[in-house]
C-alpha cells in the first residue's frame, strides 16, 4: 500500500514539475494537457484524476511557487536586530528570483489575467504570513527607535516586492537599455545592495 501511494505521490510531484515548465513558458491558455502529461511522463487521463481540469492544476502550480517564496521570506525576518532583518529579506527575495525564474514567469502571467487564479485558488492566505511579519518587524523596529514611527507595513512590502521583482520580470530588456549583463554576479550584488540602502533609508527615523 505505502509503495503505491509513494509512486502515486511521486506521478502527482512530476506532473505539477511538468505544469509548471509549460504554464510558465505559456501561460494557461497556451498550455496544452498533452504536453505537460508527455514532458511528465504520465498518463492524460492521471493529470485530471489527481487535479481535476487543466485550469484546477495551473492553481494548484501558482499555490506550490508561492509557497516557495514563503518558505524564503521566514527566516529574515525574524531576526532580532530590525535593520538587519530588512537587509536579510533583500537578499532572500534576490536569491528566491534569481532561482525561480518560473515564479517570476507565473506571477507575470497572472498578472496579465488580472489575478482570476490567484483568487479562485484562494491563495491570499498563501500570503498573509509575510504581512504579518513585517507588521512585527516594524513593530519592533519603532519600539526600539531604529525605525520611523509612521511607516506601513504595506507600503514596506509593495516597495521591497517592486524593486526586486521588477529586476528580474525586466531584466532582458533592462540589460540592453543599460549595456550590461544584469544577470552577471556583479550587476546583481550592486542592485541587492542599492535595494537595501534604499529601504534601510527610507525606514530610519
Amino acid at each position: 500500500m505505502e509503495q503505491i501511494q509513494g509512486r502515486a505521490q511521486r506521478t502527482k510531484n512530476s506532473i505539477l514539475r511538468a505544469a509548471e515548465q509549460i504554464f510558465a513558458a505559456k501561460g494557461m491558455d497556451g498550455a496544452r494537457v498533452d504536453e505537460i502529461a508527455e514532458v511528465a511522463g504520465a498518463n492524460k487521463r492521471m493529470i485530471y484524476a489527481y487535479y481535476g481540469s487543466k485550469e484546477q492544476l495551473y492553481e494548484a502550480v501558482l499555490a506550490a511557487v508561492y509557497s516557495r517564496l514563503r518558505e524564503c521570506e521566514t527566516a529574515p525576518v525574524a531576526d532580532e536586530d530590525p535593520r538587519r532583518a530588512i537587509r536579510a529579506l533583500v537578499h532572500a527575495y534576490f536569491v528566491f528570483l534569481k532561482n525561480n525564474p518560473s515564479y517570476v514567469r507565473m506571477v507575470m502571467w497572472e498578472n496579465l489575467y488580472e489575478a482570476r487564479h490567484f483568487d479562485e485558488g484562494g491563495l491570499m492566505d498563501v500570503r498573509s504570513p509575510i504581512r504579518q511579519a513585517m507588521r512585527d518587524l516594524l513593530r519592533r523596529g519603532k519600539a526600539t527607535g531604529v525605525f520611523r514611527m509612521d511607516v506601513e507595513e504595506e507600503q514596506v512590502l509593495m516597495t521591497l516586492f517592486a524593486c526586486t521583482f521588477n529586476y528580474f520580470s525586466n531584466i532582458h530588456t533592462m540589460s540592453r537599455v543599460m549595456k550590461q549583463d544584469l544577470l552577471s554576479e556583479e550587476a546583481m550584488n550592486a542592485r541587492e545592495e542599492d535595494v537595501a540602502l534604499l529601504l534601510q533609508r527610507y525606514l530610519e527615523p
